[in-house]
Order: C-alpha cells, then sequence, then structure tokens
C-alpha cells in the first residue's frame, strides 16, 4: 500500500528540519557548506577504505552546483579542518567524526531516519519483509538519512532551486504541523499555526535578515508559502498543485529505492524502532 504522498511529505519535513537545525548549528548556517559536507560523509559510507574521496568535480555534479561554488566550499572545509584532500579527491578528517557536536550530529541523522521509517511503516508505506542476512549497522541509517535528504533536493530543484528555500519551506511545514498538533489537531493546520521569522531563524541558526527575504520570496503570489498576520504557513493550494504532487510522489519513489537499499543492508523495517541509538529525537521548538 502507498501512503498519502502528502503524509510522507510531513514525514520528510520533520526528519529535515531536526537534521538541518543541528547541522547548520555546525556550519554557522551554511546551508551550501553543509550540504556538501554531508555528501562528502556520505561518499566516505558508500566506499570502501581504499577509495573514499570524492572529486570537487564529482560533488558538482552531483549536487548541481557550479565546480567554482562547490570549489570555495571544499577549500573552505580544508581550511577549517574538516577535510583533507587526496591524491583522488576530498575526504572527511576521521578525526572530525569522533568530534563531540559531529558525531552526535551524526547519531542524530541516524535516528531521525528511523523515525521517518517508523512513520513510513505506521502510514502504510512498507509491507512487511523477510529480515535481512545483512547485520545492522548505524552507518547505513547515516547514509540512508543523507540519501533521503539529496533526493528532496534533488527532486525540488524545479520549485525550490535554493537550497536555502527548501529548507525554510520543510522547516514551516514542520512548524505547522508542530503547532496543529500541539492544538490537538491531527494532520490540517491554518493562519493560527503560522511561524515568526525569528522563530524560524533562531531555530534553524540562520539571519534573520536573510529569512526574511527568502520568505518573502516564497510567499509571492504563486508562491509555497503563505503571509498571514501570525507569520508564515504552507499554501495548501500550492500543495494541491499538480506540479506539487508530482514532486512529491517522485521523492517517494527514490524514497523506497532508498529504503530498499537500507533494508537489504540490515536495516530492521519489521521492527524500525529497534535501530534507535539514542531514541526518539526530541521536536525542534520553534515558538
Amino acid at each position: 500500500m502507498v501512503p498519502n504522498v502528502g503524509k510522507v511529505t510531513c514525514l520528510l519535513a520533520e526528519m529535515q528540519t531536526r537534521i538541518n537545525a543541528a547541522g547548520l548549528r555546525s556550519f554557522d548556517g551554511d546551508v551550501d557548506r553543509f550540504a556538501i559536507f554531508s555528501l562528502i560523509v556520505r561518499e566516505s559510507l558508500r566506499r570502501n577504505p581504499r577509495g573514499k574521496a570524492i572529486s570537487t568535480h564529482s560533488l558538482a555534479i552531483s549536487l548541481s552546483r557550479s565546480f567554482e561554488t562547490v570549489r570555495r566550499h571544499v577549500l573552505a572545509l580544508i581550511a577549517a579542518g574538516h577535510c583533507v584532500r587526496s591524491s583522488s579527491g576530498v575526504v572527511v578528517r576521521a578525526e572530525v567524526m569522533e568530534r563531540p557536536d559531529i558525531a552526535a550530529l551524526m547519531r542524530l541523522a541516524h535516528d531521525s531516519f528511523v523515525c521517518f521509517a517508523e512513520g513510513l511503516v505506521e502510514a502504510g508505506g512498507w509491507q512487511a519483509v523477510r529480515a535481512p542476512a545483512t547485520p545492522y549497522t548505524s552507518q547505513v541509517g547515516i547514509a540512508a538519512a543523507v540519501d533521503i535528504m539529496l533526493a528532496a533536493t534533488d527532486s525540488n530543484r524545479a520549485i525550490h532551486r535554493d537550497w536555502l528555500d527548501l529548507v525554510l519551506f520543510s522547516t514551516v511545514l514542520y512548524a505547522n504541523l508542530q503547532r496543529s498538533r500541539a492544538a490537538g489537531a491531527a494532520e490540517s493546520f491554518g493562519p493560527d499555526h503560522a511561524v515568526r521569522p525569528a522563530a524560524l531563524a533562531q531555530a534553524m541558526h540562520l539571519p534573520e535578515t536573510t529569512v526574511r527575504r527568502r520568505l518573502t520570496f516564497l510567499a509571492g503570489d504563486t508562491g509555497s508559502l503563505t503571509r498571514v498576520a501570525q507569520g508564515y504557513m504552507v499554501s495548501h493550494a500550492w500543495m494541491a498543485q499538480p506540479s506539487a504532487i508530482d514532486t512529491s510522489a517522485r521523492t517517494y519513489a527514490t524514497i523506497r529505492l532508498i529504503m530498499t537499499q537500507a533494508v537489504a543492508n540490515g536495516f530492521p523495517i519489521a521492527q524500525p524502532g529497534d535501530a534507535y541509538l539514542d531514541g526518539r529525537p526530541s521536536v525542534v521548538a520553534l515558538v
């Protein structure tokens, strides 16, 4: 059974907001740099120990960014001591993965993926499968979390060309739903559940002036957000557009492939909660 794509979008917004809030805190609110670092981490998890590096050219192609933009961020990551260049490309320094804030970020990314998987199963997005033969390791969940985040970015490229715009859209949706649930509603929300720019900026470690500017753009005549007296909320009319529904469906199709790979690599889809490292992640406060 395929769950309602709107439900998947909500689950995805929760995962994205949790990971982005923690990641942007570690990278001083730089969305591009965090995304590039995440892909470098993903490649180190994907490849064998003798081939963990990824070239700047490959990063640019994978992220659909200009070579010069990616190169600038890679150089900054190297200068900050996050990464090191090898003969075959760029790799994350081993000691960086043990740094308290990065180690905590990886555990949060893992548990956010587990929480997403739990929601997907509860929504009927996965049928029971035979227990995998491969023992599960947390690296599988971390890699899947990054893959899902990048898949959402890729499928939304035609709608939200700027990574920051997608981050803000997902966070606004998460905030709307969080406030709605606190008021006793299930999956619906209205003006009373809107979120203010200052709360978004604080939670996501972003400059408030930047947040306000991008929110104004996203709340344009055909934008994905709506501005009301109480702040911002996702536009119901925009969410109902065929292009938005198609984007959500394509995102879900890719997510299923990622989940299939995770299950093949040992993820306990029949009992996702068994995979938690620290338990269900706490909510990101947006007040």
